[in-house]
């Protein structure tokens, strides 16, 4: 447990290193997706679950949907952009590598779920954008990592602006389907059953 925090703290501070450390990893994508991405995908829904039962006083079957929901779709977005990168690479690159793809995908999640440490006070949410913004630059230098892109050159400019397009898109999505779902006068009515 101390290697995946320290690994996550080591990407924050020293992404290069750190990346080039990780695409060296020999560990299955399970056991990755198993120690990083449930872990950490954790912080938001465990913090947003206590803000807004125990601050917000919202009903619990809302608040456990609301967060089972968000959790769910966090680790699922990993795996789609994990499919789309590997599409992409091959498309642009020709580089047919699923696990670097996959680690990429899992690893740029990591400062958005360290940034929903401010879902502990609802007020404060619109600042978890901070780790969205720090996940584009450590894509960057994934892919600088990878590929040696060069953002100077049309090309690559084009490769990283397409990828981070898509990153941002999974990210609105997986949000606005939390909310839908959480809204959905359906499942209000389904909750108020059981």
């Amino acid at each position: 447990m101390k290697t995946i925090f320290k690994t996550a703290f080591n990407l924050i501070i020293k992404p290069k290193s750190t990346w080039q450390q990780i695409f060296k990893l020999k560990i299955s994508k399970v056991d990755l997706f198993l120690n990083y991405g449930l872990t950490f995908a954790l912080i938001g829904p465990v913090l947003s679950f206590y803000s807004l039962y125990i601050e917000e006083n919202y009903p619990i079957k809302k608040v456990l949907t609301y967060s089972l929901t968000t959790y769910v779709l966090d680790l699922l977005s990993v795996l789609i952009l994990a499919s789309f990168l590997f599409f992409i690479f091959i498309l642009f690159k020709n580089y047919k590598n699923f696990d670097s793809a996959f680690k990429l995908s899992l690893f740029i999640y990591i400062p958005i779920w360290l940034s929903d440490i401010v879902d502990i006070y609802q007020p404060l949410r619109i600042l978890s954008n901070v780790g969205l913004i720090y996940s584009l630059y450590l894509l960057y230098v994934g892919l600088k990592v990878i590929f040696d892109i060069k953002i100077s050159m049309k090309k690559d400019f084009i490769f990283f602006i397409f990828i981070c397009g898509i990153h941002l898109i999974l990210y609105i999505l997986d949000a606005l389907f939390s909310e839908i779902i959480v809204t959905n006068p359906l499942l209000k009515e389904f909750l108020n059953q059981l």
